[in-house]
């Protein structure tokens, strides 16, 4: 599970690792706006009942904070 920066386009990124395209997400791995999720986030997550829009692109799902 990776978790998209608000920053970015949650489409766009699905898009990138669907079409393999390792420049775009090793800048955004690099530049932390892509990411793994972990345990502390997902349970920040839970504790706070968020709002997550969710895309899979397999083998990866992809979540990112819904706004408000």
């Amino acid at each position: 599970m990776l978790i998209v920066s608000d920053q970015l386009d949650l489409i766009e990124v699905a898009a990138a690792l669907a079409e393999d395209n390792k420049e775009a997400v090793t800048q955004w791995l690099e530049e932390g706006r892509l990411a793994k999720v972990s345990d502390e986030q997902a349970r920040l997550w839970l504790e706070v009942d968020a709002s997550l829009w969710a895309v899979v692109v397999r083998p990866w799902i992809l979540v990112q904070m819904r706004a408000s």
